[in-house]
């Protein structure tokens, strides 16, 4: 890590090191305690940090002239030229022109490679994200983690990782077999049958377009076809047509996929077998009966036997079915069959970005990845917080079983993708947001998107204009002659700002925060 940040902080920490084996500080003392201020306006120095604060509180001799030390120790760091103590104990550090323009000369050698790393190795990592049920488009609520994937698997590649997108697709269960009676049902509307959609069925309008080409292509055959051919063809073509319409207007906003993984696959190749066999040898499985469910109105409630997993041993608040009392296989057994196939493709690390409605799922998905791997902390979860959209400064309500929801085309159609994937990691993913279409679309700067791309535009404009001067001709063999000693206190800034980036880089996905980023360009 070369950045001029890391370089502080290591022989920050060598420094607490030291004071540490002297017992000069106690040596339970918590490094993570200690914060280093390289951003704010309201710092005193090119870098400011806490350091002096929190080892006061951990000096074992009251007598030992900390301050004195600290000076002298951070003075022998040959790219340090000024040091200051504030009287609330805040240290300011100055850098040396040298060392400044030093990290800058590495920013015009590299190009659009600064900041470009090893840290992964190219270890291969599984990101498995968006993962949207193919019962209808994809819409407002799936934008948010479909963005944060994508962005967050851009990272990973900036850092070394060999990156894997991964798309899940429940093909299979109650919802497609309901999926493909809505749409017969639509087909049937077409050939001048009364239909009547019930409760649970789906109603959205776009069930009537695939229906249109079916009976544009078949024209009435399915009539009279038998029920379970007739079945088994619309909920198949439900699901492709579905799924199609889903990956076009992904690519609308730059997502793609390098794999997509269905569950109908997962379920015929029997791994769910293959894990049975393991939890088994664990002996985590038994046959039994869970209690009931509190707080639900369950009047016609009977515990049933069923076959399930000692969810409970692993921080869960209940152990949980695999197998129903008829012989079918859970939702989270399925599941789990798909994570342990993910498992036997080699990765260094699996994962899943989910929505908030998912977060009472993490612990046991956790806990059967880190048994079938043998690796602790093998899945990292990720929660993106709900979206509200708001339109005229009102909130568009919206229910995908009434068929009301604002889709990820209409959103598109409206805003143009470089917003929407801007807007989408501002904040931190675990924060819920409110996707404002009317400010979105401003050109002024309180839009964020707007003024970045305008400081981009008048950047590239000096530059396009500098070209054009003798001096700036040859400006990477020129720059040798520069007058380090010339810059300006707002020109500094800006440079410090820029050789920054290779720390923004790392930090956003050690932490795996993409919204570090948006921050760095505001």
């Amino acid at each position: 890590m070369n950045d001029y940040i890391n370089i502080f902080l290591k022989d920050m920490f060598s420094i607490v090191d030291r004071l540490i084996d002297d017992s000069i500080i106690d040596n339970l003392f918590d490094k993570s305690i200690i914060s280093v201020d390289y951003f704010s306006k309201s710092k005193q120095g090119d870098i400011s940090t806490n350091l002096l604060i929190v080892l006061r509180k951990s000096l074992i001799n009251k007598n030992f002239t900390l301050d004195d030390n600290l000076q002298q120790k951070f003075n022998n760091l040959n790219y340090i030229k000024k040091i200051d103590i504030a009287k609330a104990g805040f240290i300011n550090i100055i850098f040396q022109e040298e060392f400044i323009i030093d990290k800058l000369t590495e920013v015009i050698k590299e190009g659009n490679n600064y900041g470009q790393n090893d840290l992964g190795k190219k270890k291969r990592i599984n990101v498995e994200f968006v993962s949207a049920n193919p019962t209808g488009p994809i819409h407002i609520a799936h934008i948010r983690g479909a963005v944060y994937g994508d962005v967050l698997a851009n990272i990973l590649e900036k850092n070394g990782y060999k990156v894997i997108r991964e798309y899940y697709v429940n093909d299979s269960g109650s919802q497609i077999t309901t999926l493909g009676n809505s749409l017969y049902k639509r087909y049937e509307q077409l050939h001048g049958k009364q239909i009547k959609l019930v409760e649970g069925e789906y109603p959205g309008k776009y069930l009537i377009n695939i229906a249109k080409n079916i009976s544009y292509k078949d024209k009435e055959k399915w009539l009279s076809e038998k029920k379970d051919k007739r079945n088994i063809y619309f909920r198949n073509y439900a699901v492709k047509e579905i799924l199609n319409s889903i990956k076009n207007d992904l690519k609308d906003i730059d997502i793609n996929f390098d794999k997509f993984s269905f569950e109908t696959v997962i379920v015929k190749g029997n791994k769910i077998l293959e894990v049975i066999n393991i939890l088994n040898k664990k002996n985590l499985l038994y046959e039994g009966a869970l209690k009931k469910p509190k707080g639900d109105n369950l009047g016609d409630w009977k515990p049933r036997n069923q076959m399930l997993f000692r969810s409970s041993k692993f921080n869960d608040d209940s152990d949980r079915p695999l197998k129903k009392s008829s012989g079918e296989w859970t939702y989270f057994a399925n599941d789990i069959a798909y994570h342990y196939d993910k498992i036997t493709r080699n990765f260094h690390q699996l994962i899943n970005v989910w929505g908030a409605d998912h977060i009472g799922y993490i612990k046991r998905m956790q806990s059967m990845v880190d048994i079938l791997s043998n690796k602790k902390f093998f899945l990292d979860i990720r929660i993106c917080q709900i979206i509200r959209l708001l339109k005229n400064g009102k909130i568009v309500k919206m229910s995908k079983r009434d068929g009301n929801f604002v889709t990820l085309k209409e959103v598109f159609n409206q805003v143009g993708k470089d917003p929407l994937r801007y807007y989408m990691i501002s904040t931190k993913n675990e924060t819920s947001i409110d996707f404002d279409i009317n400010k979105v679309i401003e050109k002024n700067n309180d839009n964020q998107v707007f003024y970045c791309q305008y400081a981009f535009a008048r950047a590239s404009s000096v530059i396009n204009k500098a070209v054009k001067i003798n001096e700036f001709k040859e400006f990477k063999k020129q720059f040798i002659n520069f007058d380090k000693y010339s810059i300006s206190k707002y020109e500094r800034e800006i440079i410090l700002k820029i050789i920054s980036w290779p720390y923004i880089l790392i930090q956003s996905v050690i932490l795996k925060q993409p919204h570090k980023i948006t921050n760095y360009i505001e």
